[in-house]
């Protein structure tokens, strides 16, 4: 009557092991910061006035002027940049991205390039990811840069 099956053993053990690989198991693939980057590179080799948009499924993102990383609960991954960007740090630069021409937001041509220098400068390190990121190529006063945002 409480005889132990070795059967029953075999079964538990195996369904053990089982759920614990599954639950290891990540649920979603990581990100393709490969395909980020190809957009990236295309509009920075495109002539000033290109633009193009790009969908990011990661959580998490993080950008210099050379390298895309981002993250997601699949993993991380990186790319790295054929030229510069500028990740629009700021609302002017954000706002010169969804399209408004940068004479309409800044004061000067030495202001939107001050704005620039500062957005390249800086690190903001692992920010939250935008569902879709915009790229655009502008040229204004001497200034010729790609934008991220």
């Amino acid at each position: 009557m409480f005889e132990t099956h070795v059967d029953t053993l075999y079964l538990w053990v195996g369904l053990g092991t089982v759920s614990v690989v599954v639950v290891g198991l990540p649920t979603t693939a990581p990100p393709d910061a490969t395909a980020a980057a190809a957009t990236i590179d295309e509009i920075t080799t495109s002539p000033p006035g290109s633009v193009a948009h790009r969908r990011l499924v990661a959580t998490e993102w993080a950008f210099d002027d050379r390298e895309i990383r981002l993250r997601n609960d699949g993993g991380t991954a990186t790319a790295r940049l054929i030229r510069t960007a500028v990740p629009a740090r700021t609302k002017q630069l954000q706002t010169v991205v969804d399209g408004e021409r940068p004479k309409a937001v800044y004061e000067s041509p030495d202001a939107f390039h001050r704005d620039i220098r500062r957005a390249r400068t800086t690190d903001d390190g692992w920010q939250p990811s935008p569902d879709r990121v915009t790229v655009r190529h502008i040229a204004w006063g001497g200034t010729d840069v790609t934008i991220i945002g």
